[in-house]
């Protein structure tokens, strides 16, 4: 089974638009033709032919198709419509919500894969490597994690995170170019895209679980980072995590204001490891030292 199940809801059905909405939630697709659809919502008879769910009275609903019979009885329409979708769903993967467990993910991979080639788009490649920002704290990322001795899922996870942390900076040359005030307001965009970035991605159920690194990547463990101003513990593991590569790129490869041109992957690491509980989570920044100059040793700078 290599799709989402496409739902029918007929006229016979008095609270099709609330179902249209769980339905929408839920991510499944509402059809206007019966002959193309999977599952069948109706409140005037069974189809035994595909599967249906069948409100035979206000609250009792019977799922079925031809092997399979299911009765569900709840007060509240909402929960007898939801629990009904998850059923029938559940139906047709024949019993087996692996497969659509694998599916939902394979949905999200695609949208985080978009996302992520569209920030690269954004961003300035380095010459000498053809890597761009997201691509260097993706690459730091994965080979500390490997460092640590992290798994292979949690390894997968910390480098989506990292191509995606700065899904935020999307659009905003573009409000720099056609804004009369762009050079006095630049340096209060740059430190919005966290916040910007944060509200995009909540929109997008798919992706929740970035939203932290998004936000907080820029927050330092004394307090004095943006744009909550939270310290210690209370910023997001992750975003501490991906914070601390990010910072080590920008101040390698970008000339800001903070500092007089661009350092040195030694003045870096002498800055990180003077400013480990001052600025960095103590525990990761000093790992991180140790991982860095581990691999600068063995491998060229990127």
């Amino acid at each position: 089974m290599n799709k989402f199940p496409t739902f029918f809801i007929d006229n016979s059905f008095s609270d099709k638009t609330l179902c249209e909405k769980i339905l929408n939630r839920m991510k499944f697709t509402v059809s206007t033709s019966f002959d193309n659809s999977d599952i069948i919502i109706s409140s005037k008879r069974s189809y035994d032919d595909k599967i249906c769910i069948f409100f035979e009275k206000q609250n009792r609903v019977v799922i079925s198709n031809s092997s399979d019979f299911t009765a569900i009885e709840d007060s509240k329409i909402f929960n007898l419509i939801e629990l009904s979708i998850l059923k029938s769903t559940f139906l047709f993967y024949d019993n087996n919500v692996y497969n659509l467990y694998d599916l939902k993910d394979r949905y999200r991979n695609k949208i985080s894969k978009f996302l992520q080639a569209l920030v690269v788009t954004m961003e300035v490649e380095d010459k000498d490597t053809n890597m761009s920002h997201s691509q260097r704290v993706a690459f730091y990322s994965e080979e500390f994690s490997k460092f640590l001795g992290k798994d292979d899922d949690e390894i997968k996870k910390i480098k989506e995170l990292a191509m995606l942390h700065d899904i935020g900076r999307i659009g905003i040359e573009q409000l720099m170019l056609f804004t009369p005030t762009r050079i006095n307001d630049f340096e209060t965009w740059d430190l919005e895209h966290t916040v910007t970035g944060s509200i995009f991605l909540s929109s997008i159920d798919e992706l929740w679980f970035s939203v932290p690194v998004v936000r907080s990547h820029h927050e330092f463990w004394n307090g004095t980072g943006y744009p909550d101003g939270l310290s210690g513990e209370e910023i997001p593991y992750y975003a501490r995590y991906i914070g601390l590569i990010d910072w080590f790129d920008i101040a390698t490869h970008t000339a800001t204001s903070e500092y007089e041109g661009i350092l040195s992957p030694q003045q870096a690491i002498d800055f990180i490891s003077n400013n480990s509980g001052i600025l960095f989570d103590p525990i990761l920044a000093n790992k991180f030292v140790e991982f860095i100059n581990n691999f600068l040793e063995k491998n060229k700078f990127v």
